[in-house]
């Protein structure tokens, strides 16, 4: 952080970082603190839940009676709160000023994300297990993919490491058929592993794929190897996470390959 003359922390203040942002203010660099929200005046009594005025607490609150040794500004986002904020922060040392808000001055990066989903839900645990290592190394070789899964609680914790992971909670069919038929994907994933469970699966995860516009990827066992037509609508391969990654990586840098399977598969 030495080698910037201005650094920004939005809403909450480190504790990890509270000596090295001491240091900097020392060394004449300008520390913000961005607040778009009344987190310096926390009541006990508010109708916040109690987690959350415990995370206020002790991530912002009580910095505030440090300031002057940690930031030189604060950025607000709205007139009440640089009114309140001015009454309440009576330290010449620190200036509040409003930050005027404007959509045309945020920059967006415009980078493609492809989207790779896994529909299985929280008892198909063999599959869950499979994937982790499999989406750690997607995610680790390119930074174009945004991965869903549809977890539970439990498994959420399994798997909140890993980057660009949109975890959608369980919801009933009806819901899950709505939600599929209104938005895409580029590729679904439905590895099977053999299992007394399993060995009597139907290949209905086909359809579900294909109303998400999205080509397949299968496991080259049954139910799938009996049902999907390799390389003409759906792909499919032995449980291998390399040559998965492999194919995943070759149907995205390939739109048109994508386009003539999908294309197949309506046809199914």
């Amino acid at each position: 952080m030495s080698y910037y003359n201005t650094i920004i922390l939005v809403r909450y203040i480190p504790f990890t970082l509270v000596f090295d942002l001491i240091n900097l203010k020392k060394d004449s660099k300008n520390i913000i603190l961005l607040i778009d929200d009344n987190l310096l005046d926390l009541n006990i009594f508010s109708e916040l839940p109690l987690f959350y005025k415990l995370k206020i607490f002790f991530n912002i609150y009580w910095y505030k009676f440090f300031f002057k040794y940690i930031i030189n500004e604060i950025w607000v986002t709205n007139v009440r709160l640089e009114k309140k904020l001015k009454k309440n922060i009576s330290n010449a040392f620190i200036k509040i000023n409003l930050l005027e808000l404007s959509y045309k001055n945020i920059s967006t990066p415009k980078k493609k994300l492809f989207r790779v989903a896994y529909l299985g839900t929280s008892s198909h645990t063999l599959e869950l297990k499979w994937l982790k290592p499999l989406f750690e190394k997607l995610q680790y070789e390119r930074e174009d993919c945004l991965i869903e899964i549809y977890v539970d609680k439990k498994w959420r914790n399994y798997f909140k490491s890993i980057p660009r992971l949109k975890m959608i909670y369980p919801m009933n069919w009806e819901t899950f058929y709505i939600d599929t038929s209104m938005r895409n994907v580029d590729i679904v994933l439905n590895p099977i592993i053999k299992s007394k469970f399993n060995n009597y699966r139907s290949p209905t995860k086909f359809f579900d794929t294909t109303r998400l516009g999205a080509v397949g990827i299968y496991s080259n066992s049954e139910p799938f190897s009996n049902f999907i037509n390799d390389n003409y609508d759906g792909i499919l391969l032995d449980n291998n996470i390399d040559l998965w990654i492999s194919n995943i990586s070759y149907l995205i840098d390939n739109n048109e390959e994508r386009k003539r399977i999908f294309s197949n598969a309506l046809r199914k």
